[in-house]
């Protein structure tokens, strides 16, 4: 990243000495200062971190130690007679590992009021700020079957194999799994294999990571040796070997990773054993893949927690052949619906408006939402360009097939390169698409003003700078950053800021375009840089397809590349609502509907 750009990611006066002068420099710090003012707040600390609500559990106790208040989920987990023992210094927070009534470990984040401020703690909980000394927050997915199905939904487990899993996580062995799931021995062996096998896991440890994955809370990191030892309380050896088991590796495997012997590796797994108070590699996981995941909670302020995560997101994971990593989708049913893919923009991920979906489903259409190559938690392929655009067509025929789903329909904000190549690759199974503001490429575009529009003109004289600006973008992907983003993007058409006033409309947005790079900007950095040069492919018969033109799209002016799409789509639909803006979707969902419904 060259000098003067990364400087404009800098506080202070640091920034102002390092400031470059050439031309593309000055208007991409122009756009990262703009994007910043009107964040409203600081950068936020990591990726977006979404956890679903019913995996936590929270509780207030007193400076002794006395537990004052919890809710049911808490309860459920500890008891109502736990004490907590060492507090954590004011202004500071700790991990502790804690017995379950069930048997099982489960790690508690344990701080001040004051400094658990951002925590997603109960509203019983919050409230007792005034009184508490600590709150404490855990995070337990696989205490709720749901969670756990719908990970091993995503990988198209069996019910057995799903049984198996459930058993496993539940018991310290196989064996004892095999009693609880009520099979054989080696049918529970040959289930385990199987589910390592379909989630790409390399063993049982590395399953329980993957677990957390696509149970809901996305991609994550392991935390590093130097937050996991002193968090835990463990050496930095032994913090180390409980990150490489988490990890999957074998004894050793870690041994020759740390360059010690077998017998060292050992006898560090049997203190943490002790330390922790667990007796397997797989809930050793368990323990290091909770305390990852509340020291983010801990440190950042870009967190989501609400019901809506599986009101939203009925999240699936399905696995592309042969190893190629993994596809993520949102079905929204109804399964008697007729199937409509809808293709989110550059921005944003597959958490959709909800009163689209609703629109959708009232007109007997059944949404599934796709994430392509890089975007949210599908996975980037090993290529690029044209074969990027193929993988990505190829993953929509993927969905086809796992949902056992004849013909699709295409609702597109983005993506119109991936849409357009499923209709020429997979004609069998292409129903018709809609295209809402579709892109028009930069050699017919003169719309250059708000901050879209800068964005635009940057990344068209500066193709080179769409990776740093994408780092940038994640970086302020907090609730309150982002909306202060997306108000100041649309804020001249007047469409798109009424529709902006609907809490529930904004709180969607957000959400999605939080998400879109969860796991790595890759996505968004790969189709805006094909964009720079990009046309739409012609097609022989374009009559499947219609373009749902809002006149008050802050990114085109009205008109502007009919032509193009003219040309590429002979015979297409063209439907022009003056009243609405670049988020039809969310402004107009029911003429979006009755669109996508009467596509033939």
């Amino acid at each position: 990243m060259n000098r003067g750009l990364a400087a404009v990611m800098q506080p202070g006066e640091k920034r102002r000495q390092a400031v470059g002068t050439a031309a593309g420099e000055l208007g991409a710090e122009r756009l990262l200062a703009s994007i910043a003012r009107v964040s409203q707040d600081a950068p936020a600390a990591g990726a977006p971190l979404s956890l679903p609500a019913q995996a936590l559990a929270s509780a207030a106790f007193s400076g002794s130690g006395r537990l004052l208040v919890a809710d049911p989920a808490f309860i459920g987990a500890f008891g109502s007679d736990l004490r907590l023992g060492i507090a954590p210094a004011p202004g500071h927070y700790r991990l502790t590992p804690q017995a379950c009534e069930d048997g099982a470990v489960a790690v508690l984040l344990i701080a001040t009021p004051l400094a658990a401020q951002s925590w997603p703690l109960s509203p019983a909980v919050a409230a007792m700020e005034g009184e508490a000394q600590l709150v404490a927050l855990a995070y337990r997915p696989f205490a709720h079957l749901s969670l756990i199905r719908r990970a091993c939904e995503g990988w198209r487990l069996t019910a057995l194999e799903t049984r198996v899993v459930s058993a496993v996580l539940a018991n310290d062995n196989l064996k004892a799994a095999a009693r609880t799931a009520g099979v054989a021995y080696e049918t529970a062996r040959e289930a385990i294999a199987a589910a390592l096998r379909k989630s790409g896991a390399r063993r049982q440890a590395d399953l329980v990571r993957r677990l957390h994955m696509a149970a809901g809370v996305g991609e994550f990191d392991l935390a590093e040796i130097g937050l996991l030892a002193p968090a835990l309380g463990l050496t930095l050896r032994q913090a180390a070997v409980c990150r490489l088991v988490a990890l999957g590796l074998t004894r050793p495997e870690v041994a020759a990773t740390l360059q010690v012997s077998e017998h060292v590796v050992k006898a560090e797994l049997k203190r943490l054993f002790e330390t922790l108070g667990v007796r397997t590699a797989g809930a050793l996981s368990e323990v290091a893949v909770q305390a990852s995941i509340l020291l983010a909670v801990a440190g950042a302020d870009n967190l989501a927690h609400a019901a809506q995560a599986d009101e939203l997101r009925p999240l699936r994971l399905l696995s592309r052949p042969e190893g190629g990593g993994r596809v993520a989708l949102s079905d929204y049913g109804p399964a008697s619906g007729a199937p409509t893919f809808l293709m989110h923009s550059a921005l944003t991920g597959s958490l959709i408006d909800r009163g689209l979906i609703k629109a959708l489903q009232r007109r007997g259409l059944r949404p599934i939402a796709i994430e392509r190559p890089g975007f949210g938690l599908t996975d980037p392929p090993q290529c690029e360009g044209e074969a990027g655009v193929a993988r990505a067509a190829g993953d929509m025929a993927l969905v086809v097939e796992a949902l056992k789903l004849k013909r699709v329909r295409l609702l597109c904000r983005g993506g119109e390169a991936a849409a357009l190549r499923f209709a020429e690759a997979y004609p069998h199974l292409f129903a018709g698409g809609v295209l809402l503001n579709p892109f028009r490429p930069y050699e017919v575009d003169t719309r250059w003003d708000g901050l879209m529009n800068m964005a635009k003109r940057v990344i068209a004289a500066q193709p080179q700078l769409i990776e740093p600006i994408a780092a940038f973008l994640v970086r302020r992907a907090s609730p309150k950053s982002m909306a202060g983003i997306v108000r100041e993007a649309v804020k001249a058409s007047p469409s798109d800021l009424a529709a902006l006033e609907d809490p529930r409309i904004l709180a969607d947005y957000v959400a999605s375009a939080r998400l879109a790079a969860l796991a790595t900007p890759w996505g968004f950095i790969q189709e805006q840089s094909a964009y720079v040069g990009w046309r739409p492919q012609a097609v022989a018969d374009g009559r499947a397809w219609t373009r749902l033109l809002g006149e008050q799209d802050v990114l085109y002016l009205p008109g502007e590349g009919d032509e193009v799409w003219d040309e590429a789509l002979p015979g297409h639909r063209v439907i022009r609502v003056a009243e609405a803006g670049r988020l039809i979707h969310a402004s107009h969902p029911e003429v979006v509907a009755a669109v996508v419904a009467d596509l033939v």
